[in-house]
């Protein structure tokens, strides 16, 4: 879940300050009724200046855009919208209140009501941020960002992103037919940019450079079919973009638009979903894992479980856990065993597997090896679906087409396994897992969960 998730942002800080200007309506009734007398008719009254306000913030904030994500503005500019917003709802809220009965702004509870609202949006705005930014400098969330271009609106970025280091950016560098001068890493020209997306973690590409340079579009048209975020300094000849956001950068007018249609709050219920399940799954099935573990630990030398590195999200590396399932010295036996390979491309499969143990082969068959996972989905390394996590010696070999799988949190479950698994070709599995991504709803995957029982149950495909 590494894009910019704007949208759910927005939506989570619409009601959060729906909440305070709640409670700086109730603090001023508290306020009011310690201080003054007021009748039950006379509160339902100013009940009335409360859902005038509301409603009127409900527009004014959108309007003013207060509401996007905190990567893309500056605190000052926070500020100044939040202020700016509620001057112009409490004017609005003052002609139509007195349009509707006068009397009630005679006794100034609409402006102390107004002071407090302020306050507390200012307040908690500012702890919100400084929370984020907290979180940013220790290292946390970062993205890495890739600029395309060299010239000016290169320059511009580039200083901004320095400028705010509390962002959370970090640009590993450019791309451009010759040097100029920015202050990061020259990577070369853009028919480079597949090797760097070999090598590098790129979550964000930068585009700065005119979209009529046939080499920008076709870097594009290449980071389209890897299923990467694309962002593009916007300049004249841009036109629109399909799937695309517009976004404010500290002043600079930018246009973000995403590889798969996924929408932020899918993502934020996913995540939701996978450490519930992930959790609630460890603590259940305790016994059965220490029981495994007994079982692999008796029958063969070695540790219990296997460790391996694998590649995640657009290609960040990770330890990945299974039940140990293979002899200690797999990995030197596999370069004797590559001649008897059954899966096409860089994936190493065979049926009889001599590495496998006993025990090792009813854990495969039933997939109990694939348990340890579990630990991987709540720390957030893997989801419970997606693309099966890669080895990096795979990802070596593969066409940019392949490389759209990485642009989702790998899992423990997806179409491929629920659909042959060892029995399906490594091209048909690349193309299952392209069609996950463009394809992907929370729905899906409560789809794909429901039917990876019957299919683990019955044994199918594994080997």
């Amino acid at each position: 879940m590494l894009r910019e998730f704007g949208a759910l942002l927005d939506d989570v800080s619409r009601l959060v300050d729906f909440i305070i200007i709640s409670l700086g309506f109730y603090c001023t009734v508290e306020i009011y009724l310690f201080k003054h007398a007021l009748s039950g008719s006379l509160w339902e009254q100013y009940f009335v200046i409360f859902l005038v306000y509301v409603l009127c913030w409900i527009i004014i904030s959108n309007t003013v855009k207060v509401y996007q994500s905190r990567r893309f503005m500056t605190a000052g500019f926070e500020i100044r919208q939040l202020v700016k917003a509620h001057v112009v709802t409490f004017a609005v809220t003052i002609m139509t209140v007195t349009l509707y009965q006068p009397t009630l702004i005679h006794n100034r509870f609409v402006f102390y009501f107004e002071t407090i609202a302020l306050c507390l949006t200012l307040v908690v705005h500012c702890i919100v941020r400084l929370m984020l930014q907290s979180w940013r400098l220790m290292g946390r969330n970062t993205r890495y960002v890739l600029i395309l271009g060299s010239g000016q609106a290169a320059h511009s970025y580039l200083d901004k992103v320095n400028e705010n280091p509390q962002l959370g950016y970090k640009v590993i560098g450019y791309l451009a037919p010759e040097r100029n001068g920015l202050k990061v890493p020259y990577l070369g020209d853009y028919p480079n940019l597949e090797s760097i997306m070999r090598m590098k973690i790129v979550d964000v590409t930068v585009v700065t450079a005119p979209l009529s340079d046939q080499g920008v579009r076709d870097c594009l048209e290449l980071l389209d079919i890897m299923g990467k975020t694309v962002t593009i300094l916007l300049d004249d000849i841009v036109a629109k973009v399909t799937r695309s956001r517009s976004v404010n950068f500290d002043g600079l007018p930018m246009v973000a638009y995403y590889g798969s249609p996924r929408l932020p709050v899918q993502e934020f219920m996913k995540r939701t979903l996978d450490v519930t399940i992930s959790g609630i799954g460890l603590i259940a099935i305790s016994p059965l894992l220490l029981l495994i573990a007994i079982a692999v630990k008796v029958s063969s030398d070695g540790p219990v479980l296997f460790c391996q590195e694998r590649v995640g999200l657009n290609g960040r590396r990770f330890k990945m856990y299974k039940f140990r399932s293979m002899v200690i010295n797999a990995e030197e036996l596999k370069e004797k065993l590559v001649h008897l390979n059954e899966m096409s491309g860089p994936v190493f499969k065979i049926t009889n597997d001599p590495r496998v143990t006993a025990v090792g082969r009813f854990l495969r068959k039933t997939s109990l090896d694939e348990l340890p996972q579990l630990w991987n989905v709540l720390i957030g390394d893997m989801s419970l679906v997606g693309p099966r996590p890669p080895l990096p010696s795979e990802v070596n070999m593969y066409d940019p087409r392949h490389r759209k799988r990485l642009s989702v949190k790998p899992g423990i479950t997806c179409i491929w396994q629920i659909s042959g698994r060892n029995e399906v070709d490594f091209e048909e599995w690349m193309e299952m897992d392209a069609e996950y991504v463009d394809s992907w709803s929370l729905m899906m995957d409560m789809e794909i969960l429901a039917k990876t029982v019957p299919v683990v149950l019955m044994r199918k495909g594994a080997s």
